[in-house]
């Protein structure tokens, strides 16, 4: 350890860094852990305080055992002083679970009044890749009910609201991990994303958020060992943070082996052509809608970094992104029907019911021939999408096609929801052909974030980073993303007590 105590000072002197460890991503603080500039203890107290000054106004940490924290910071310092070989990719970083994965001896609630008492017995397979890697817990994320929507507020534990406006919705699923990462109460957040629960949320915030591979993060857990095959084959565990370094470390640990999921393929993660650029897929058009115009900015402006870096951009129309969004309604709200809808019914929470009805309503009807043809078609579709890849290993396209949504959008009735899943159909299309997808900030419209996605074929995560890390040296993302959290001139946040707050991410000069 360094002579100076004081750990800002000593972070200061060994680099280019914020003053305040909070707005230090993940792979700085690792390296930083590890050559012994800063203790985890330090790391854990200055999250800590954060979590206290921001996390009253957000909700988006719900559940946080604080003396098991620090115990685990203390254990992961003394790890260091005795056997510093052992240190994992994540030691000492503090991170956020998601509520709808196990944690031992934590109840696995996913918003549900009913599931308060299920308390994990072991942790589920990626909590055990995390703690390997050194990564320490922080506290739990706030979900929607079942984590089956795109707007993050339960019975529970409430309402998470988003940091740039408490008007839009702040994501869902994973609405409390992207918020707790866009507001500097952890390095790195762990979700799940089945229809974008991932990247929408990413999207809403302003923060990276990558959804693997299906099978590329073990998926098991001890209070939900069976899982219906649309969630096999669909859902995917995952990681957001506010850069793309801190995401690459966190895919590393989390992808670690998982022999409890029959799912996980131990398929290698660097291929040697991951930083050539390759032909990009600039796709701007999206059967059945339109895009907004601040969506349509953002792709055309990643378009010319992309081409700047030397990558070839064309504009091109993948095959089926609208048939994809029916072989998910197909597969997933079939399943829904048999196995989820019964427990909604019995909670009798209207917004969680209102939402799945409607959902349901949008799907064809629960026959199995139903199923088994959508599942059939899919086997084509994912052909044709290689084919695809082959031609354009990249492709460039919207998060969703809409600028961030108000609050309950989805309790609007079927024709409504229709529209909303026409809308969201770029994240639904990606998560029902089993493809990694990672959306990318790229600045502010109108005080609210922006951003794209990007999408690779099977396993190829590190094509996506690499080109994120192009995108995310744009100086208009630079200059926007260091934007104030809660403006004064907010009134949506003036009317509830809320004051102006200091900058959530790292300014532009640390990106």
């Amino acid at each position: 350890m360094s002579g100076t105590s004081n750990p800002s000072a000593r972070a200061t002197a060994a680099g280019a860094l914020p003053s305040e460890l909070w707005r230090w991503g993940a792979a700085d603080i690792a390296a930083r852990i590890r050559e012994g500039a800063i203790s985890s203890v330090e790391v854990m107290q200055a999250f800590h305080e954060r979590i206290d000054a921001v996390n009253p106004r957000l909700n988006a940490i719900v559940h946080a055992d604080r003396e098991r924290a620090f115990q685990m910071a203390r254990e992961a310092d003394a790890l260091r002083a005795r056997a510093p070989q052992e240190m994992g990719c994540l030691h000492g970083v503090p991170i956020t679970i998601k509520l709808n994965v196990d944690v031992a001896g934590e109840a696995t609630t996913n918003g549900v009044p009913a599931f308060a008492d299920r308390i994990a017995p072991a942790d589920s397979a990626v909590v055990a890749n995390l703690r390997r890697a050194g990564a320490v817990i922080l506290g739990r994320t706030n979900v929607p009910p079942f984590s089956f929507r795109w707007f993050t507020e339960n019975p529970l534990h409430g309402r998470t609201l988003n940091p740039w406006s408490a008007d839009i919705t702040s994501g869902g699923s994973s609405g409390g991990a992207a918020v707790a990462a866009a507001s500097g109460m952890c390095a790195l957040s762990h979700g799940t994303d089945i229809a974008g629960s991932i990247r929408y949320p990413a999207y809403v915030n302003g923060v990276v958020g990558l959804r693997p591979t299906p099978g590329r993060i073990p998926a098991y857990q001890p209070t939900a060992a069976t899982r219906f095959l649309g969630l096999q084959l669909f859902s995917a565990q995952g990681v957001l943070a506010r850069r793309v370094q801190d995401v690459e470390l966190g895919l590393r640990a989390m992808a670690a082996e998982g022999a409890s999921d029959p799912t996980w393929i131990a398929a290698p993660l660097d291929f040697p052509d991951d930083a050539a650029p390759v032909r990009v897929a600039w796709v701007d058009e999206i059967p059945g809608t339109r895009l907004a115009p601040e969506v349509k900015a953002a792709i055309s402006q990643a378009a010319r970094s992309l081409e700047a870096a030397g990558y070839r951009v064309e504009r091109v129309v993948p095959p089926g992104i609208d048939e994809a969004l029916e072989i998910w309604l197909a597969v997933v709200m079939n399943e829904v029907r048999l196995g989820m809808l019964p427990a909604v019914e019995a909670m009798r929470d209207a917004s969680i019911l209102s939402s799945v009805r409607s959902m349901t309503a949008c799907a064809p009807a629960p026959e199995f021939h139903t199923y088994a043809t959508a599942l059939a078609r899919r086997d084509v579709l994912r052909r044709e999408w290689n084919e695809f890849f082959e031609r354009y290993p990249l492709l460039l396209m919207p998060t969703s096609c809409r600028a961030p949504m108000p609050w309950d959008e989805d309790l609007q009735g079927p024709e409504k929801m229709r529209a909303l899943l026409t809308d969201q159909s770029p994240l639904i299309a990606v998560a029902a052909l089993s493809l990694p997808g990672l959306h990318v900030p790229t600045g502010l419209q109108a005080g609210l974030p922006t951003g794209v996605q990007l999408v690779a074929g099977s396993f190829r995560e590190l094509r996506l980073l690499e080109a994120a890390r192009i995108i995310e040296r744009d100086p208009v993302r630079q200059a926007c993303i260091s934007s104030s959290v809660f403006p004064a001139s907010s009134a949506s946040f003036n009317q509830r007590g809320f004051g102006p707050m200091p900058d959530h991410v790292c300014p532009a000069s640390s990106l």
